[in-house]
């Protein structure tokens, strides 16, 4: 039964085997329950001074929720009555209910039920009258907890959220946090009770590691008489199971390792939900943005806006969570280690707009040591190529270029991709690119290889087993952040561009030539890396700080199910921040969720977008004019990459897909003041219309650059 030492492979079998609750004292322990429920229907408190009926009666905790857990669960009896008409009414009558109740259970118990043994300890948890049921040989038991209530939400509609009366009127009581999270039970129940049996499974697996975690360091560790709730664990296992994964059938061991992972990142968390209550009714809306602000962990009760069921001390059972993480239960059977799903402590579309800054800085930015010791790892590397790659053949190599977001400063945390452009004096046009390539690719692998083998490195340089010879790839993985890495591409091209310099803009002829030997939009934009890589790397820190923001939120969309085709590319919304940035005025210290939410504005109106700048090529050419004027003519959208003009960024893709999303975003809290109202994106013209006759003029640019615009508009 421990986890710690039980195969990934076998934690089905330790669940079905060990941990579920034994079907024979559930049933029993149930028909007892009913048994007692009926009785206090019938009976209520009829003798009472001040008489009072049970209205109904609602079955919760991990029995309720059907997450019990074999050898001891618990239950919750709540006992909605008559007598309270308000939540207020709960703490004046509560210890007469209390007590009334008491002397009905003592006598209800008179008629024992076979098979059931009846204990009635010391009542030391307030406002609630408890008991244990137990199986006769002691193996089985269950704590059950009886609790008087107010009716809030009266009958139940299913998939019908409470009006948001009932959560105004409990702030306006002036409660303490969860102090009526009974009145609720039917809305906890429901949360968890509909998952599929296969996660209930994996939050028994989590809940029977966190018992083993207390056991163990019962009477040890202060901490240990304070964790948080094990209902905390539930909340957090549905939670990682929804971001990260969402399907019926899923590996256990991914599961768990989520859940711990998100356990070490406790100080993080911040997890909600707004099936029941949301930001619509202002009184909701203050007390969630004021819940918001509290210190991490927090995670809400779904049913009791005023309940944060994280409180109490993580450190424990995060030691416990990075202990686990290196057992044999995460290790596959080609002993590699399992991978968790893609989940972070806390949601984009749940940040309020004021926090997206500090979003990016705790979430998205990587690690700076990371990121100094990658780069002193590439710098080597590209030298080891230009002074050892074809030593012994005419063949040489002029420069290796580093591209993509590392090379940009724009690379999110996590996993990014990057590319190494290795340019040769073999190839003196762009048509030779695809000649020799696997020659090139043959020798510049042999000589990775002797790098990996001569050099040391401070972060973790691993090659791929070799399927393609036309493909060559690697990657850099921090020694000590296992999740921190990049993977490259390495890409043998022409150098058309040369030695570039500041101020550079290349020959009219260099476009003049791609236009005459490309065949598909954007074949050879590796040769034009450098200016792809420049056009972002001068940029203001803060507008590389949106664009991570983009793309993390472009990724969440490329989890979404697309059916057929695919979404732009990532590079497209690269660029489509840097003209909302342009457009809306260039301050360099902008507002966060404004630039945000006009790129999701942009990305809405993808029908009319037209984004094209003139930093590298211009209409001076005749060429390159009329390839221009074609390009600009296409149906939109067309976002043309400032580097290779035949690269259209916009065409053949589900744009519709990302525009659905966009406009989920901008009704969410990401997107919205305190006070409930929209966040006003920047002024941005989204396209440009065209004169009868289609020509293209000099004029300046609506980014304030010298571009070409439509002839007869200002």
């Amino acid at each position: 039964m421990d986890v710690y030492h039980t195969p990934a492979a076998a934690l089905d079998s330790l669940v079905a085997r060990n941990l579920l609750p034994s079907s024979e004292f559930l049933a029993a322990a149930r028909r007892a329950l009913g048994d007692l429920a009926a009785s206090l229907r019938e009976r209520g408190g009829r003798a009472a001074a001040q008489p009072w009926r049970v209205l109904k009666i609602a079955k919760g905790g991990s029995d309720g929720r059907g997450t019990a857990l074999s050898g001891g669960c618990d239950s919750e009896l709540v006992l909605f009555l008559t007598c309270f008409k308000s939540y207020e009414d709960q703490r004046v009558r509560r210890a007469e209910i209390l007590s009334e109740l008491q002397t009905l259970l003592q006598s209800w118990w008179q008629k024992p039920i076979h098979g059931l043994s009846f204990e009635f300890p010391r009542q030391d948890r307030p406002g609630v009258l408890w008991f244990r049921l137990a199986s006769p040989d002691l193996e089985h038991w269950m704590d059950v907890s009886l609790v008087p209530a107010f009716d809030a939400l009266g009958p139940l509609n299913s998939n019908v959220k409470p009006v948001p009366q009932v959560y105004s009127t409990l702030l306006s009581s002036g409660c303490q946090g969860g102090e009526h999270a009974a009145c609720f039970s039917e809305l906890r129940r429901n949360f968890v009770n509909t998952r599929p049996a296969k996660l209930k499974n994996l939050i028994l697996l989590v809940k029977h590691w966190y018992r083993q975690v207390a056991a163990q360091n019962k009477g040890q560790q202060p901490a240990c008489a304070s964790l948080p709730p094990v209902y905390a664990l539930e909340l957090l296992t549905i939670f990682a199971w929804e971001q990260g994964c969402g399907k019926d059938s899923f590996k256990t061991a991914e599961g768990l390792k989520t859940v711990l992972e998100l356990i070490q990142q406790h100080q993080q968390l911040c997890v909600y939900w707004t099936v029941n209550y949301s930001f619509e009714d202002p009184a909701i809306r203050t007390h969630l943005l004021g819940q918001l602000q509290k210190k991490r962990p927090l995670v809400l009760d779904p049913a009791d806006p005023t309940w944060n069921v994280g409180q109490g001390s993580w450190e424990l059972l995060a030691q416990e969570a990075a202990a686990l993480g290196t057992q044999v239960c995460f290790r596959s059977g080609k002993e590699t280690s399992v991978q968790p799903w893609d989940v972070m402590p806390a949601l984009l579309y749940q940040t309020p707009a004021g926090d997206l800054d500090k979003f990016i800085g705790e979430f998205l930015q990587p690690n700076r040591q990371f990121l100094a010791q990658v780069n002193k790892a590439v710098d080597a590397i590209c030298s080891f190529l230009r002074e050892n790659c074809f030593r012994n053949s005419a063949i040489k190599v002029l420069k290796v270029v580093k591209g993509g977001s590392l090379a940009k400063g724009t690379a999110l945390r996590g996993r990014s991709d990057a590319d190494l452009v290795v340019f040769l004096n073999c190839f003196s046009q762009f048509t030779e690119q695809g000649t020799k390539r696997t020659e090139v690719i043959s020798e510049i692998r042999a000589q990775l290889e002797a790098c990996q083998q001569e050099m040391q490195f401070e972060v973790k340089f691993e090659i791929p087993k070799w399927e393609n010879s036309r493909v060559l790839s690697f990657s850099l993985t921090s020694q000590t952040m296992l999740d921190q890495s990049v993977d490259f591409d390495v890409l043998p091209a022409f150098d058309a561009l040369g030695q570039l310099v500041p101020g550079y803009r290349p020959p009219s002829q260099v476009y003049v030539d791609l236009i005459h030997s490309y065949n598909h939009a954007g074949e050879f934009s590796t040769c034009f890396t450098e200016l792809q890589r420049n056009f972002i790397i001068s940029r203001p820190t803060k507008l590389k700080s949106l664009i991570r923001l983009v793309k993390y939120w472009y990724r969440q969309c490329n989890k979404m199910p697309k059916g057929r085709g695919s979404l732009p590319p990532q590079h497209g919304l690269e660029l489509l921040t840097v003209y909302a940035w342009e457009q809306g005025g260039r301050d360099p210290q902008f507002n966060m969720a404004q630039g945000f939410r006009t790129v999701l504005e942009l990305v809405s109106q993808y029908h009319q977008l037209c984004v094209y700048w003139t930093v590298n090529y211009n209409d001076k050419d005749k060429t390159v004019r009329d390839f221009l004027n074609r390009q600009l003519r296409q149906p939109r959208p067309i976002i043309l990459d400032p580097a290779d003009p035949t690269g259209n960024l916009g065409h053949n893709a589900r744009w519709d897909l990302l525009a659905e999303e966009a406009a989920a975003y901008m009704s969410a809290l990401c997107c919205m003041s305190r006070d409930g109202t929209p966040i006003r994106p920047w002024p941005v013209k989204v396209g440009e219309q065209w004169s009868s006759r289609g020509r293209l003029r000099w004029g300046q640019h609506a980014q304030g650059r010298p571009g070409l615009r439509p002839e007869g508009q200002a």
